[in-house]
């Protein structure tokens, strides 16, 4: 169970950024840039929420939606530096 959960918890992320890169309309660089932005975000979100402590939603709720949340913005903070970086070439 100790490597299950983060393995899991890290797909997640992948999955995340995979769905926010669907959003941004981007390439097949910009989804390998998400699906790793997203699985780091998730990471991330964890380690964000146990440094401070926070206990809302439950362990296994609050680090779902922790792991979401980090996973969401890295990857959208990825796509669009990706967007505008292309964009001024």
């Amino acid at each position: 169970m100790r490597l299950i959960i983060p393995v899991v918890i890290i797909l997640l992320g992948g999955l995340m950024g995979a769905l926010v890169c669907r959003l941004f309309n981007q390439s097949e660089r910009g989804l390998k840039l998400s699906l790793a932005a997203g699985a780091a975000g998730a990471f991330i979100g964890l380690v964000i929420r146990d440094a401070m402590d926070i206990s809302t939603g439950g362990p296994a709720g609050g680090a779902f939606i922790a792991a979401v949340t980090g996973a969401v913005l890295l990857s959208a903070l990825a796509n669009i530096y990706l967007k505008l970086s292309v964009n001024a070439d």
